[in-house]
């Protein structure tokens, strides 16, 4: 199930005890002010969350999926995320906390 926009924020107005209109706008900082780092190539760490930073993708032999038509893909710049311990740690607490692995017999 993939989350929208519309539902992240509602969320987060939720939990936080904010409009959805300031959820929206926080949000919405938040990657234009990412994007802004991004572009000049800056590293984001954020304690806690992650860190962001611009990686140089190679220039490597490709294929079109579609239409199977091989060629070479350029170097180009993409952006990476590293997830911190501490972020890392609490999702495997919640996948713990959610196992549901069943045998069938």
């Amino acid at each position: 199930m993939a989350v929208l926009k519309k539902e992240f924020t509602d969320r987060m107005a939720e939990i936080g005890g904010i409009t959805k209109k300031d959820a929206k706008r926080g949000l919405e900082l938040f990657i234009e002010t990412l994007m802004d780092y991004m572009s000049k190539d800056e590293k984001v760490m954020i304690v806690g969350f992650g860190r962001f930073e611009m990686k140089t993708a190679k220039e490597r032999k490709g294929r079109v999926p579609l239409s199977g038509e091989e060629g070479i893909v350029p170097e180009h710049k993409k952006m990476k995320f590293y997830a911190s311990d501490t972020l890392a740690d609490k999702i495997d607490e919640i996948l713990e906390e959610n196992d549901t692995y069943e045998i069938d017999e």
